[in-house]
C-alpha cells in the first residue's frame, strides 16, 4: 500500500513542479508528469478509464477555439472526467513534440506577448485543476502523502540589478537605445532593452475654473490627443522653467508661479524618461509662439469636465491624466 502511495505522491509532487515552474523548465515537467504517471498502475487505469470514451479532437476544436482578431481561446471542460483527460492528451501531445509549448501558450494563454505570464495564465487554468482532480481521485493517497507546497525562493538582500554593460544599439534626435547586459538580484545574467529619455516637463493651467488643454496629433499612435502643455527637456534644463517656457509656448500664457504635483515614471520597463508636472498659478496673458513642427489647437475645458473626459477614455494622455487628478485630489483633501 504505501509503494502504491509513493507512487501516486512522486506524481502529485511532479505536478506540483510544473504547476509552480516557469516556462523554460515546462517541458522537462511534463516529461516528469507523464513518466510518473506511466509507474502507477493505479495512475493509469484512472487515465485509461477517463480516455477510453473521451473524443480528444472534438474536445480540441470545441475548447481551443479560433477568435476573430487571429489569436485563441482555451477553455476547460466543465466536467472533470473530462477536463483531465482533455490535458492529459494535450500535454501528451506537447511532449510529443506535436504541439509546440511556445505556440500554444501566445495562441490560446497570451498576456502581454511574455511566454512566462502567458504559462503563468496556463498553469493556473489547466494544470493546477488538473493536479487538484487527480488528488481528489486518490484521497487516502493523498492523505498519507500530502502534496508538496514548493518552498519560497529566498528574497535577496537587494532587489537592484546591476550594470555589466551598456550596448547602445541607436542614437537619434531624441532618444537613445541601448541593449545592456545586466545581472539579476540573485547573480543571473539578463538583457535590458533601454530607452534612453532627455525627460519632459509639463504644467497643468486651471484658470477660471477650466482646465487649459492643447489638442494635437501623435504620430505613434495615429491619433488626435488631448494634453497639457508639455515639452522635453534640454541637457541640463531646470523643468521648472522648462514647464514654464511650453506654457507659454503651446498656450501663450505666462505663469509667475509653479508648484510641482509629481514626477511622473511613464514606462519604467524600458525608458528612464521622468516628466515633471507643475500647476501653474498667477496666470496671465502672453502669446503663443510654438515650434516650426508644432501643429495644436489650445482649448479651454471646464475642469469638472475634463475630469469626466478622463472617466469617459477620452483623455487618455498618462500625464495629463496623472495632473488632472492629483489636482483634483489636492483640492478635494
Amino acid at each position: 500500500m504505501e509503494e502504491k502511495f509513493e507512487k501516486i505522491r512522486r506524481f502529485l509532487d511532479a505536478c506540483d513542479g510544473l504547476v509552480a515552474g516557469t516556462y523554460r523548465e515546462a517541458e522537462v515537467g511534463i516529461s516528469q508528469v507523464l513518466r510518473c504517471l506511466s509507474e502507477s498502475e493505479d495512475l493509469k487505469g484512472l487515465f485509461n478509464a477517463v480516455t477510453e470514451q473521451f473524443n480528444y479532437p472534438e474536445s480540441r476544436s470545441l475548447y481551443l477555439r479560433e477568435l476573430p482578431n487571429g489569436r485563441g481561446a482555451a477553455y476547460l471542460p466543465s466536467r472533470q472526467s473530462d477536463a483531465i483527460a482533455f490535458v492529459f492528451c494535450l500535454l501528451v501531445e506537447v511532449d510529443a513534440g506535436v504541439v509546440s509549448l511556445g505556440d500554444l501558450l501566445l495562441h490560446y494563454f497570451y498576456v502581454d506577448g511574455s511566454y512566462t505570464a502567458s504559462y503563468e495564465l496556463f498553469a493556473d487554468r489547466f494544470l493546477r485543476p488538473f493536479r487538484d482532480i487527480v488528488r481528489g481521485a486518490f484521497p487516502a493517497a493523498a492523505a498519507a502523502y500530502s502534496y508538496r507546497v514548493p518552498e519560497a525562493p529566498h528574497a535577496p538582500d537587494s532587489l537592484r540589478e546591476e550594470t555589466a554593460q551598456k550596448n547602445v544599439v541607436f542614437e537619434g534626435k531624441l532618444i537613445t537605445v541601448r541593449c545592456d547586459d545586466a545581472v539579476l538580484p540573485n547573480g543571473k545574467p539578463c538583457k535590458r532593452e533601454i530607452v534612453e529619455h532627455p525627460g519632459g516637463a509639463s504644467v497643468l493651467c486651471v484658470t477660471e475654473g477650466k482646465a487649459v488643454l492643447v489638442k494635437q496629433f501623435r504620430y505613434a499612435y495615429g491619433e488626435e490627443l488631448y494634453e497639457i502643455p508639455a515639452g522635453k527637456l534640454e541637457p541640463g534644463e531646470d523643468p521648472m522653467a522648462a514647464a514654464k517656457r511650453e506654457l507659454e509656448e503651446e498656450a501663450g500664457l505666462i505663469a509667475d508661479g509653479l508648484t510641482l504635483l509629481t514626477v511622473l515614471y511613464p514606462s519604467p520597463g524600458y525608458t528612464n524618461e521622468k516628466i515633471y508636472i507643475y500647476e501653474a498659478t498667477s496666470v496671465r496673458r502672453g502669446e503663443r509662439h510654438p515650434d516650426s513642427d508644432e501643429f495644436l489647437n489650445v482649448e479651454y475645458i471646464p475642469f469638472g469636465e475634463a475630469c469626466n473626459m478622463v472617466a469617459r477614455g477620452e483623455i487618455k494622455d498618462a500625464k495629463t491624466v496623472a495632473a488632472l487628478l492629483y489636482y483634483r485630489a489636492k483640492r478635494s483633501s
